[in-house]
């Protein structure tokens, strides 16, 4: 009777174990309202994205993700300053916050506002320029 409630023990940790492996992020998903998938290759710090509409009809976070990240700084890649920013028509740009990305995600939270969006790179650790192989913006 001990070796069943072992093995049931064991399989009820495994499927928790499980549970919690495949758990992600709701802006890694397919259920974000939009998303793009780039590259970047040799940009320095003042260097903009394209741009995307954020609709604003969900209250997901928009992230930025970076994967195979390399500085031209003798010491490599260690983090990249990105400044997510709301065109605005006739006016100044308005800023949605800096997050350090560290070749990884960076979320900025629901904008809150319908618009036109890009981001930019405003900081370097190491080096003038930065390559990431790529990245993933999810709104």
């Amino acid at each position: 009777m001990k070796i069943g409630l072992k093995s049931w023990a064991g399989t009820m940790a495994g499927a928790a174990l499980l549970g919690a492996v495949s758990v992600v992020p709701a802006h890694a998903g397919a259920v974000a309202e939009g998303q793009y998938e780039s590259h970047i290759n040799s940009w320095r710090a003042g260097n903009e994205s394209h741009r995307w509409w954020d609709n604003n009809s969900t209250s997901d976070y928009t992230g930025i993700y970076f994967s195979g990240c390399s500085a031209d700084g003798g010491g490599g890649f260690n983090y990249a300053k990105l400044q997510l920013w709301k065109a605005v028509p006739n006016s100044p740009d308005r800023s949605k916050g800096t997050r350090t990305n560290y070749c990884g995600w960076v979320d900025y939270g629901d904008p809150d506002d319908a618009g036109s969006y890009y981001f930019a790179l405003t900081d370097v650790s190491h080096g003038t320029f930065i390559s990431v192989d790529y990245v993933k913006v999810a709104w």
